[in-house]
């Protein structure tokens, strides 16, 4: 399956209700899907609308161009990324979505498929995902995608912890883009109630967060949150935490106010230079804060947008179709750029490093013990090989494998319906210049999303035959979830809902092997459940990942797309 022409080509003009819109028709095998990219959904964040909720776009009159991505929220880019990519930045027009929509027409509305982009909370944009070949590997299956972009890192998500400003304004604007799909998508050919929102590692905990707040759990229907979730360390903080992170930040840059002042630190953070304000994965130079976890700005319990607690809001959430999982090996990316030395000493120092009394109390040093002695005692630390694949499950399983078995598990007790996967599949020669930065080859982190949207996002993607049968299967897999809320093809029963009651039965994914097991992570799982129950704290453990994400930021010299 390709693009028959070269040429793109311009499409009728589509008087939406948000304004007439112009974009472009993509020819895929003779069949024409449109492509309307830079849609604004909300006015410019900035002056008085700078750290506010965002406000719905007014509408245009006169036709708009839309035949290139819209500008990307400020962002400090990783190193090659400053070179490779060509879509500008701009806090002014940052909030903008893109919408690929069959030519061809449906009685009743395409399902739609919006799609939330990852990058830790503080980089990327939508551009980073793909264009034609969204069109290519989802439209041409009867769906309509739509792809946004949000306020990211502080602009998106500092929060002064009271009402001056509470933070997740990224989540609000994620917000308002998914009530701009509900006001408008059926110009486009969409079906307002029938909407699946899905997104990997950091989308994939917006995603989840999206189903829990009462403003937006209401504006779709189904889920997919791949590689990332509510439930995983990374994904929130605390009010307390994220104010005063906010606090360090500002202090960094210059602020003499006192802390309780927290209108003389909006002052102030208003009357920076916006480079000062950009974020990124990489930590700047001689900033170093004192808060749980080391993602600067992440969505926090604000008491507004989550307004009780997360599994409060959890039990009481409108029942909803979830589709979520994991690669094989999640873990394997973060080895590969370094986050900890491959030694039974590197071991133990990671694990006093995340294991902190102020997490675990009287419990930090007999957890390290535990931790050690389950992934490390007897290992050889002569045999590398054995070293690196115990290192590569503990950190798969410490950052992103035990929240989505405990997603999938919550959220199938609540009386949801789900479907959990282990995609396993991968081509050796789909990796480029970080082949040699890893241990052995295998299925991790971002590895899925080249064979949903058709873009490699870690290196370039250049399927071979057994790549183009595996997005078949994917992209299959995935539209028939968005139009049906079950990834079966109809009349088969191949991969079954998710029974509480065997947690670790999931659906594997692979080549030559799709098919039900009960083995999900080789059920390593029940020992965090060990690990969890000793946490002091309700919430996830954020301040154990802070040596976990600086030492990996530290080594993102590459292009790649993470969390």
């Amino acid at each position: 399956m390709g693009i028959s022409s070269s040429k793109l080509e311009h499409s009728a003009i589509m008087n939406a209700t948000c304004g007439p819109v112009r974009g472009i028709s993509y020819n895929i095998d003779g069949k024409f899907v449109n492509g309307f990219l830079g849609i604004p959904y909300a006015k410019p964040p900035i002056g008085e609308l700078r750290f506010k909720k965002p406000v719905a776009h007014e509408v245009w009159t006169e036709p708009r161009d839309c035949f290139r991505f819209g500008l990307r929220a400020p962002q400090n880019d990783e190193l090659i990324g400053q070179f490779m990519n060509h879509v500008g930045k701009s806090e002014a027009h940052c909030l903008n979505l893109n919408v690929f929509a069959p030519s061809w027409h449906s009685p009743s509305g395409f399902p739609v498929m919006v799609f939330i982009h990852g990058g830790g909370f503080a980089v990327h944009s939508s551009s980073n995902y793909g264009s034609v070949s969204v069109a290519r590997n989802l439209c041409v299956k009867d769906v309509v995608v739509v792809t946004i972009n949000y306020r990211l890192g502080l602009l998106g998500f500092m929060s002064t912890g009271d009402d001056v400003c509470r933070g997740n304004l990224g989540l609000w604007d994620q917000t308002m883009a998914l009530e701009w799909v509900r006001d408008h998508i059926r110009c486009f050919g969409g079906d307002p109630t029938n909407v699946t929102i899905f997104g990997q590692s950091a989308g994939g905990a917006s995603v989840d967060l999206l189903c829990l707040s009462p403003h937006s759990r209401d504006l779709f229907q189904r889920a997919i949150p791949m590689a990332g979730n509510g439930e995983c360390y990374f994904a929130v903080r605390t009010a307390e935490q994220q104010a005063a992170l906010t606090k360090e930040y500002a202090r960094y840059l210059g602020w003499k106010g006192d802390d309780d002042d927290t209108v003389d630190l909006m002052r102030f953070f208003n009357a920076e230079p916006l480079y000062k304000l950009e974020m990124g994965l990489n930590p700047k130079r001689g900033f170093r804060h004192s808060q749980q976890g080391n993602l600067y700005f992440v969505p926090n319990f604000d008491g507004e947008f989550f307004p009780r607690p997360l599994d409060e809001l959890r039990k009481e959430a409108p029942k909803k179709s979830l589709m979520t999982g994991t690669t094989k090996y999640e873990g394997l990316f973060f080895v590969g750029l370094g986050a900890i030395s491959r030694t039974h000493d590197g071991f133990k120092r990671f694990a006093r490093q995340i294991f902190k009394p102020c997490d675990y109390g009287g419990h930090a040093d007999e957890i390290q013990r535990m931790v050690y002695d389950y992934y490390m005692k007897g290992v050889n630390p002569k045999n590398s090989h054995q070293m690196a694949h115990q290192i590569v499950k503990f950190l798969g399983d410490y950052s992103i494998n035990y929240g989505t078995y405990r997603l999938a598990k919550s959220m199938s007790d609540y009386g949801n319906t789900v479907y959990f996967y282990s995609f396993e599949h991968f081509n050796p020669h789909g990796f480029g210049v970080f082949k040699w930065m890893l241990p052995f080859l295998g299925a991790t982190h971002c590895t899925e999303l080249r064979y949903v949207l058709g873009k490699g996002v870690i290196s370039k993607f250049r399927p071979d035959e057994r790549d183009k049968a595996m997005i078949e299967t994917m992209t299959t897999f995935f539209t028939n979830f968005a139009k049906y809320g079950d990834p079966n093809p109809p009349g088969t029963q191949q991969w079954l809902p998710h029974d509480p009651n065997e947690p670790f039965k999931h659906f594997k994914i692979d080549f030559d092997n799709c098919a039900m097991h009960d083995d999900y992570q080789d059920r390593r799982l029940l020992f965090w459940d060990e690990i969890h129950a000793k946490n002091r704290y309700p919430l996830a453990t954020l301040s154990s990942l802070l040596s976990f994400f600086f030492v990996f930021q530290r080594v993102v010299v590459i292009k790649v797309y993470w969390i």
